[in-house]
């Protein structure tokens, strides 16, 4: 697995290359809205994307009364812990295999 894997991004929609935010707007405390390039130079797409925030998978210690997010059940909260540790897995082979190859190099 690379590492362009472990992170986030968007792809493009037509080429799925990965692509890069310009620019972002937020509409409110939950919604924010992105402005996209691919980076794919032929295919030179742009377009837009909206990333909202939807619900609580663990709550704030800080909450705000104007703040109002339904909690994830425990078996979605079960499953976003098993994905987070076969995140962490896969990352920790990532770095292990970098160091493997910067120990090879002459």
């Amino acid at each position: 697995m690379s590492i362009e894997q472990t992170r986030a991004f968007l792809r493009c929609p037509h080429c799925e290359s990965a692509a890069i935010v310009r620019t972002s707007c937020s509409h409110n405390k939950l919604l924010r809205e992105s402005l996209l390039q691919c980076k794919n130079v032929v295919c030179g797409h742009t377009f837009s994307a909206y990333t909202e925030i939807v619900k609580t998978i663990s709550p704030s210690s800080c909450p705000r009364d104007d703040v109002d997010l339904p909690m994830c059940s425990l078996k979605e909260r079960e499953a976003y812990k098993i994905r987070a540790k076969e995140n962490q897995s896969a990352y920790a082979a990532v770095i292990a295999a970098r160091a493997a190859k910067r120990r090879k190099a002459p």
